[in-house]
């Protein structure tokens, strides 16, 4: 029979509060169109939102200390200290992994400014006073 203490309960639940946050923060956040905002808190650390990478090491600090409890037979300080050490790494991956893909991100093509003056082909006939799409393209 499996026995759980009280320190494996608490990595379980950083495993699993932390885990399941960060995936519906990677999966839905922009399917959602912002629903999971009160996640993400005001700091960025060079473009890439606090939570994702506080959501990782939770979730990674879980799983060190359950390895650091069933791998490594350790009491719960020597599994928390290496709950600390893979949630450091988690949290650093995440971060690491969020900052590539928003460099990754194609930047805009151009702006408004851009366009002003430029001559456009219309795509669909406008209407006075109504709002239509045209093409515009830079000879």
């Amino acid at each position: 029979m499996i026995t759980i203490d009280l320190a494996e309960t608490i990595f379980v639940g950083c495993l699993l509060i932390g885990g399941g946050l960060l995936l519906l923060t990677i999966l839905l956040d922009d399917i959602l169109g912002g629903v999971l905002d009160f996640l993400h808190l005001d700091l960025n650390l060079g473009g890439v939102s606090l939570m994702p990478i506080l959501l990782g090491f939770v979730s990674m600090f879980g799983v060190g200390g359950l390895i650091g409890t069933r791998v490594f037979d350790l009491g719960p300080g020597g599994a928390s200290l290496v709950g600390v050490t893979a949630g450091a790494l988690g949290g650093g991956l995440v971060a690491f992994i969020f900052n590539f893909l928003k460099r990754a991100e194609a930047p805009d093509a151009f702006g408004l400014r851009d366009l002003v003056g430029q001559k456009g082909r219309v795509v669909v006939g406008i209407r006075a006073g109504l709002s239509g799409s045209v093409d515009v393209s830079f000879a």
